[in-house]
């Protein structure tokens, strides 16, 4: 895996973009966003190590101070896919691989809790003991899937969400409730809608390490929770925007792990 995760990496590419407070007086100054894009394309494999296809991702993060000192954060995230001929003929995959637009907003209340899209988000969100786990999970534990050996029959298990905690590492572990199928083949209607999900959470979950790490170093951490990086968006800077993105991939595996939980749960 750490060879794919390395050769995957094709190009990224980051600009930020602001404006010098001292020409600027402090109302005004307070309001100047700065403007974070990042770019990456990457080869996309399946669980089980097939390629998949292409993906261009532009992340684009808007930080705004106001007059009080308080950060908020637009980030933009668009996605461009290019799948292998084999899944672009499969309409669950193109469904779940669809070119995408995706944007979320982050704010600081005076009490310092923290908004996404409006809605207060608890610092304890998906945080979990790290002795309640064995090794870095990754999907195995989480959602997953496997054949039999001449690839006609399959097994499915998944957990309905994710947890997560970083203790000089990344750790990912399931939570909420399980579904579990055994001897399901192709032509079961929930069959690529499974599949697809926990395609797309191989990638995620690759994506959160790398983003957990890079907010590892900003922050100066070798231990936190989701909470944690929450807690540091009023601090605006590097380190906001760091959790921002954190938060978006982990968001996005998240979805995910729900998707393959809702059709293995109807199969």
């Amino acid at each position: 895996m750490i060879k794919k995760m390395l050769s995957s990496l094709i190009v990224v590419t980051l600009i930020v973009t602001g404006s010098s407070a001292a020409y600027a007086s402090p109302d005004e100054s307070a309001k100047v966003p700065t403007t974070q894009t990042t770019s990456i394309s990457k080869d996309l494999y399946t669980v089980d190590g097939d390629f998949l296809g292409s993906l261009n991702k532009t992340t684009t993060i808007e930080q705004v101070t106001d007059e009080n000192g308080k950060p908020s954060y637009t980030s933009t995230v668009t996605k461009d896919y290019e799948l292998a001929e084999e899944y672009a003929a499969i309409p669950a995959y193109t469904e779940k691989f669809a070119d995408s637009t995706k944007i979320t907003t982050f704010s600081v209340t005076e009490e310092n809790e923290v908004l996404v899209n409006g809605e207060v988000i608890s610092e304890e969100v998906n945080d979990f003991p790290i002795s309640t786990l064995s090794q870095a999970g990754g999907p195995p534990t989480i959602s997953h899937y496997y054949s039999n050996s001449d690839d006609t029959r399959f097994t499915f298990a998944t957990y309905s969400g994710v947890s997560f905690k970083f203790d000089h590492g990344v750790y990912l572990g399931p939570t909420g409730s399980h579904a579990s199928r055994d001897n399901i083949t192709r032509s079961n209607s929930r069959f690529y809608d499974a599949k697809a999900a926990m395609d797309s959470a191989e990638t995620n979950v690759r994506d959160t390490y790398l983003r957990a790490s890079a907010f590892s170093v900003a922050a100066v951490l070798a231990f936190f929770s989701m909470g944690t990086v929450l807690g540091f968006l009023p601090a605006g800077g590097a380190l906001g925007f760091a959790a921002v993105e954190l938060y978006n991939s982990f968001n996005d595996l998240q979805d995910d792990v729900g998707d393959a939980y809702y059709a293995v749960s109807r199969m």
